[in-house]
């Protein structure tokens, strides 16, 4: 047995879900303009759309937002040896972030300049803030939350197992089986061959 498939899991040990369906990530999608200010509205997205770690994103440099490729670079965690991932962005959130962090110009003069300036509880609860605004309660209202949200996102988009793999950071495809067990559309789609 793996450790993915024994000791970790998508619910807790009272049975409680810790993603977020598709409804609460649209729902805190929509909360983050309300519940932050500018700088910390990108660092939500940031989250959001990369399915990043917070520290991964708090470590994220000027120089390591490329807008030739249109991603992000980041320095995996968790892992025995340094590991760098790009990940893909949308063209708008990289605009979003250029008009708020100026990081093309800062990218002309240095490329070291870390783009958030807060530390890791500020972060923790600036995501809090979101949830709390979305109206998500429970332990699925984590940052833990919203990244395991944006795996099983992408495996109900089809994307490939490899490409998730890549964009999370995981040496192993392990973690893959215990994102399978989510309830989604598709275990609902063969469920419901037997129903008719």
């Amino acid at each position: 047995m793996t450790f993915a498939s024994t000791e970790w899991d998508l619910y807790d040990e009272h049975g409680n879900r810790k993603y977020l369906t598709p409804e609460e990530r649209e729902a805190f999608f929509k909360a983050i303009p309300n519940a932050l200010d500018r700088e910390k509205r990108t660092f939500a997205l940031m989250l959001y759309y990369s399915g990043c770690r917070i520290s991964e994103a708090l470590a994220v440099t000027h120089g390591r937002i490329d807008y030739g490729k249109k991603g992000v670079v980041f320095k995996t965690l968790k892992r025995r040896k340094s590991v760098f991932r790009f990940v893909p962005l949308p063209g708008h959130f990289l605009t979003k972030l250029d008009d708020v962090h100026q990081v093309e110009d800062v990218q002309k003069r240095t490329s070291g300049k870390k783009i958030w300036s807060i530390s890791r509880t500020t972060a923790w609860r600036a995501i809090s803030q979101v949830m709390d605004g979305a109206g998500i309660e429970g332990v699925q209202a984590t940052p833990k939350g919203l990244r395991h949200s944006f795996v099983i996102y992408h495996q109900q988009e089809n994307t490939p197992d490899h490409m998730i793999q890549k964009w999370l950071g995981w040496a192993s495809r392990d973690m893959m089986e215990v994102y399978g067990r989510a309830v989604g559309k598709e275990e609902r789609n063969f469920a419901a061959r037997l129903w008719e």
